[in-house]
């Protein structure tokens, strides 16, 4: 049984036919139809604006975070640019990943910084009672 279908008489950038169907009334498919240009390039250009992630502007100002606290705020901001459309969800999905990094980082570096203390006063053999973090660690 014959397809009623007719094939695009246009050319691929290889020089080979191409495979798609042809419009109805037409020899051409949407993209090697002549007459369809303006269509098509109009459709191009919707593309383009929708394929677009919306992030800050270049001059937005950066943002120092060196504790919990700054990242609590970096979210805060974040989730408040999501809802109003300044900002891809995408954007702020990676935010809040390196964000997450970030604190996991400091909280780390927070812990060695104890941890070095406490060394140096068991080599010192100095009383513990004088960083308040430590009171009540060995109790």
């Amino acid at each position: 049984m014959k397809s009623c279908t007719r094939q695009c008489e246009g050319k691929t950038a290889e020089g080979t036919r191409c495979k798609a169907a042809a419009i109805a009334g037409s020899r051409f498919c949407f993209f090697h139809d002549p007459d369809r240009a303006e269509e098509r390039r109009e459709a191009q250009s919707i593309g383009g604006r929708q394929g677009k992630i919306k992030t800050l502007p270049d001059d937005a100002d950066d943002v120092r975070i060196e504790s919990g606290k700054d990242i609590v705020g970096l979210i805060s901001a974040t989730i408040n640019q999501v809802r109003k459309g300044q900002i891809d969800p995408r954007v702020a999905n990676a935010v809040g990943y390196l964000a997450n990094v970030l604190l996991k980082a400091v909280e780390q570096g927070d812990v060695e910084e104890r941890l070095a203390d406490l060394e140096s006063a068991v080599r010192s053999e100095r009383p513990l009672t004088s960083d308040p973090t430590l009171m009540g660690s060995f109790s």
